[in-house]
């Protein structure tokens, strides 16, 4: 399929961590987070979903990823097994492998009534195919004629998950696939027909995607490598170098090495090394060495952790903060401003940014509980709280300075700043109503050496 992501436009800087624990918990969290979302699929189809703990090593060796040897070939050479694609799956057993020679191929899955929402599929197989260029599957809606299919398919604990090599996927809108989770409470019997690791495997199973091309949408959990989504995907996900051309939505989408062309929304995960060209929105999500081209609204809590965040178009806002959030962003390049002069907006921390804006001030409110150790460049900081709400800004928790390193912020349109000047200034007030005073303001924008003196100061003293 070629490369997938162009890295020469990232403006990606490297910063030194000299944050104490705060970083420090940053990396932790990032370790949690890709343990807890790391369902990558095992090469047959029926992928477990196991959560390796080296889930970064893991997700660096995809590349590796060859698919399955098939059980039987569909196609008009001499040498398949099969003309056509529809006449294996009705033929072959639930679980085989079946490859697939160029060209376009069509399949109606068989279904049975179940009483929940959606069918159950009678059979699921692993298809791989020549490349996305020359194979295409095209999956028919399924029909029954004593009900009526609903269109949500659910693979069977005994059977697991469809998997996709090396084809194009035509899929229509009313097919979704997805897990029974709770499926002890539609048979009784289950239990005693599977051991306990089987039914763990089926409730974090996912679908296998790789080297593929996706017209629609599989609408259930997926593991995506090396692919191209065409259109709006909207479920769980986890995916590497993979490219989004429509919004990614959904309750956990977990992504390495991908690019997203349009907006990424998800209530849960992580984005590392990636670069998103809508507006992210934050909500229990880890976003770390990304480039967001249109901002950032923060509408849960999460991190934002190295990466270069730009302003919304036509205009200067960058980061918007929605409510009071347990959230931190740390150690980025963000072009534009921040608002959050709305009743009870803030998140936790600012630390380690570097922020330029041509608005008159880049944060007018109070947007963090902690804001220190920040370069602020084209616009001042403005601080005002008192908004009058029972739910507004906790005044006394604001600080605009470390006070254990005794390190505030940098800002270039201070006029108490001087070339001359080294190390930390007088105490400064800053403007607003507040009068909130930054007692240790920088007097240059190198914050990563006074983080680095600091640390080294914090070792000594140990």
């Amino acid at each position: 399929m070629g490369e997938l992501l162009e890295t020469d436009g990232l403006r990606r800087r490297a910063f030194l961590l000299g944050s104490s624990g705060a970083v420090a918990g940053l990396a932790g969290c990032l370790s949690d987070r890709l343990d807890q979302g790391n369902g990558g699929g095992n090469g047959n189809g029926n992928g477990n979903g196991n959560g390796d703990d080296e889930a970064e090593d893991e997700a660096a060796e995809t590349d590796e990823t060859e698919p399955p040897e098939p059980d039987f070939v569909v196609g008009s050479s001499a040498e398949a097994d099969y003309e056509t694609l529809q006449d294996a799956y009705d033929s072959l057993d639930s679980g085989d492998v079946i490859g697939i020679e160029s060209g376009k191929y069509t399949v109606q899955p068989d279904v049975e009534y179940a009483d929940i929402e959606g069918e159950f599929l009678t059979k699921t197989y692993t298809y791989v195919g020549e490349s996305d260029e020359d194979t295409v599957i095209e999956i028919v809606m399924p029909e029954a004629r004593s009900f009526t299919v609903r269109g949500t398919l659910h693979f069977l604990l005994g059977d697991g998950p469809p998997g996709f090599w090396n084809a194009t996927l035509e899929i229509p809108d009313e097919i979704e696939y997805s897990r029974l989770v709770a499926y002890d409470e539609y048979d009784e019997d289950v239990e005693d027909e599977y051991e306990d690791e089987t039914r763990e495997a089926y409730e974090e199973s996912v679908m296998d995607l790789n080297y593929c091309t996706v017209n629609g949408s599989l609408g259930g959990p997926t593991s995506a490598h090396e692919s191209v989504f065409n259109d709006e995907l909207v479920h769980e996900l986890s995916a590497s170098e993979c490219r989004f051309y429509d919004v990614v939505r959904g309750p956990s989408i977990n992504a390495q090495d991908c690019r997203f062309y349009n907006d990424l929304r998800s209530n849960s995960g992580w984005v590392v090394d990636s670069t998103i060209e809508g507006t992210v929105g934050l909500n229990n999500v880890l976003l770390r060495d990304c480039e967001v081209s249109q901002g950032i609204n923060v509408t849960g809590s999460g991190d934002v952790e190295s990466c270069v965040v730009d302003s919304k178009p036509d205009s200067n806002l960058a980061i918007d903060i929605r409510s009071e959030y347990s959230a931190t962003v740390t150690e980025c390049e963000i072009n534009g401003s921040v608002r959050s002069n709305e009743d009870g907006a803030f998140i936790d921390r600012f630390e380690l940014n570097r922020f330029e804006s041509s608005s008159s001030y880049i944060i007018d409110g109070a947007p963090a509980t902690e804001i220190f150790l920040n370069v602020f460049e084209g616009g001042d900081v403005r601080i005002t709280t008192d908004t009058g709400d029972l739910n507004s800004f906790p005044a006394e928790e604001l600080t605009l300075y470390d006070p254990e390193r005794q390190l505030g912020n940098y800002y270039a349109e201070w006029g108490g700043v001087d070339e001359a000047d080294e190390g930390v200034l007088e105490t400064r007030t800053l403007p607003g109503e507040d009068g909130a005073m930054d007692r240790f303001p920088l007097a240059n924008d190198d914050i990563e050496a006074y983080a680095a003196d600091a640390a080294e100061e914090e070792e000594d003293d140990d």
